[in-house]
């Protein structure tokens, strides 16, 4: 798909959770697909660096749907289905254990700064580091938590 077919999809979009857009591309265009963006109502600008998810590999989520209200629902399902598929799965900001008593779900960007709950958005880690970083921005967070992250400049989650 060219740059322009690209941004006309960014500016007209307005049915699924989020926009993404490959990493090449954004890295290359950021300055013109960000303006796109906010030239969108309909949906909050946000920078998710994703490694992995349905499909698609090394995107960058550039925007999630934006309702207007706090429509938060749970998602403790998600942490607990994650924890049974992954028996070895550590929390990302302490890298402690994850069992289905300690699970639970937070998001990248927090539901109170404009988000959703698309899966995009979501990332497992402990409870005790969900509760304390509270809407801390979660780049901030894993580097202050997670020494491994602290010379990263764009991490892949």
């Amino acid at each position: 798909m060219t740059l322009i077919k690209k941004l006309k999809y960014i500016y007209k979009a307005e049915h699924i959770h989020f926009l993404s857009i490959d990493r090449k591309t954004y890295f290359k265009w950021k300055w013109l697909i960000v303006l796109t963006v906010k030239l969108n109502k309909k949906y909050k600008s946000c920078e998710i660096f994703r490694k992995k998810h349905k499909g698609m590999e090394n995107f960058v989520v550039i925007a999630l749907k934006y309702s207007g209200k706090n429509i938060k629902r749970r998602t403790m399902g998600f942490a607990k289905d994650f924890v049974n598929t992954n028996r070895k799965a550590k929390c990302i900001y302490c890298e402690t254990k994850l069992t289905l008593e300690n699970a639970t779900t937070d998001h990248i960007v927090p539901i109170s700064q404009g988000s959703n709950n698309a899966q995009v958005n979501l990332i497992i880690c402990c409870g005790d580091c969900n509760a304390e970083r509270g809407v801390t921005p979660f780049y901030e967070y894993l580097r202050h938590k997670n020494p491994r992250y602290t010379k990263i400049k764009h991490i892949f989650v």
